[in-house]
């Protein structure tokens, strides 16, 4: 698609590219006449000024310019909304001469709600993100050589909004992905959310490589750049994800999770036949159960806003899906796929399952125990909360029927094809914090 742009936006453009040309070779002079022939300060002065106010004159033109098409406004005072900055007028020597060599950054992690303009002509716009905004702009002024780097939500690797941004990084670049969770430690102290640090740089074969969901204790932080592990991924993906891989051995069960033809959602169907789960919480447990926890408030039985369920179409596949959805298996699925913030339908949908494993007697009896461990070691939390006053929660301690979830996942190996050691990779996946010292139960933390 070409651009089309009117003659007078066109006559304006060029006028203002002149103006700005002029200004270069002014500052040139200047910067050459304090090298050669020691000016006064008076004179030095003088000349800075001039510069100045040309500069200025300049911003105020396309502050005008952008009060015309609507993107900022002005308040009762007189003033301008926000204050727009020129990067061709504050950067042109180095934009005329191709862009920056090197662009490193950390972004401010808003949403555009939450700012009063409205960029426009940006592909990452309907990302709804600031810093995705950010990063498309960065890219623009990156040279054809040039390295960028940036530090971002973990939302860039994880959600169908950053897509876009995702192909925008590796677009005639390597791309590189470490991510990294926000408990037990963090990257900073003040940012309660995971984060990715992205890099990309310019290559002749473009290539993506991703990280594990780095997790790691407070003391060990002065080694985690150097116990990082990247992986090589697909850059042709077979949805939005970028997956947070740290082993070899992930690449082959993530190949054969993507080889099943079906995901649960083929076996969804609006009957009474429920599956329900808690859509926040859980930072190392995720709970699945064929009733409704109990919820209490004020001595008042009710539900919870973070309960919901989903329905299946024979019920004989109820116990067998909720196997699979405890297994060590989807943990892992879980991780590499999604934002770790929030359990969302698509999570749960798009989780590959064979038929052959929900239709197995196997399964569904070791659901049934799984179901009855997960009641013999629940116990009712409760809580005050301000505006609801007492609340109480059924809570399940599921680190006690980890025993139960491990032969759930050795059944399952065999309808996905894992090998023995691809098995024990998976039962032993992320185990050091789901049974460590903070790990807490299924949704309470």
């Amino acid at each position: 698609m070409r651009l089309i742009i009117s003659p007078v936006a066109s006559r304006r453009a060029a006028a203002c590219s002149d103006e700005i040309r002029a200004v270069q070779r002014e500052l040139t002079v200047y910067r050459n006449a304090q090298l050669q022939f020691n000016p006064s300060a008076a004179e030095g002065r003088t000349a800075r000024q001039t510069i100045r106010a040309r500069l200025d004159s300049i911003n105020a033109g396309l502050d005008a310019d952008l009060l015309k098409i609507g993107q900022i406004h002005k308040e009762p005072d007189g003033s301008y909304n926000t204050q727009p900055f020129h990067w061709f007028t504050a950067f042109y020597e180095i934009l005329d001469e191709g862009g920056f060599d090197v662009i490193v950054g950390n972004p401010p992690y808003l949403e555009l709600r939450e700012v009063d303009y409205k960029p426009q002509g940006m592909n990452s716009l309907s990302s709804g993100a600031i810093h995705a905004m950010c990063v498309e702009r960065a890219l623009l002024m990156l040279g054809k050589q040039g390295y960028i780097s940036m530090i971002v939500p973990l939302a860039l690797v994880s959600t169908q909004r950053m897509q876009g941004v995702q192909h925008l990084i590796e677009c005639g670049r390597t791309a590189w992905y470490a991510n990294y969770a926000w408990r037990p430690g963090k990257l900073f102290d003040t940012v309660n959310r995971a984060l990715t640090i992205f890099v990309g740089a310019p290559t002749a074969e473009p290539k993506t490589y991703s990280t594990s969901y780095q997790k790691w204790y407070s003391e060990a932080r002065d080694q985690l750049m150097a116990i990082q592990s990247y992986i090589e991924v697909p850059r042709t993906r077979p949805a939005f994800w970028v997956p947070k891989l740290g082993e070899p051995i992930e690449q082959k069960i993530l190949k054969k999770c993507l080889d099943i033809p079906t995901r649960l959602q083929n076996f969804m169907a609006n009957t009474k036949h429920r599956v329900y789960y808690r859509t926040t919480g859980g930072l190392y447990w995720k709970v699945f159960t064929d009733f409704a926890p109990a919820f209490v408030v004020n001595g008042h039985s009710g539900s919870s806003s973070r309960e919901t369920w989903f329905s299946l179409s024979k019920a004989d596949y109820v116990r067998s899906a909720i196997a699979a959805l405890s297994s060590n298996l989807f943990w892992w699925w879980y991780t590499i796929t999604s934002n770790l913030r929030d359990l969302n339908p698509y999570d749960i949908q798009n989780f590959p399952v064979p038929m052959s494993a929900l239709s197995n007697v196997k399964i569904a009896q070791l659901g049934h125990a799984y179901l009855a461990d997960l009641q013999a070691n629940s116990h009712m939390l409760v809580r005050m909360q301000k505006s609801t006053g007492q609340t109480e929660t059924q809570s399940f301690k599921i680190q006690k029927s980890k025993p139960i979830i491990d032969e759930i996942d050795r059944v399952l190996a065999a309808h996905y094809g894992f090998t023995d050691e691809e098995l024990d990779f998976i039962i032993d996946y992320d185990i050091k914090y789901r049974m460590g010292r903070e790990a807490s139960d299924s949704g309470e933390d």
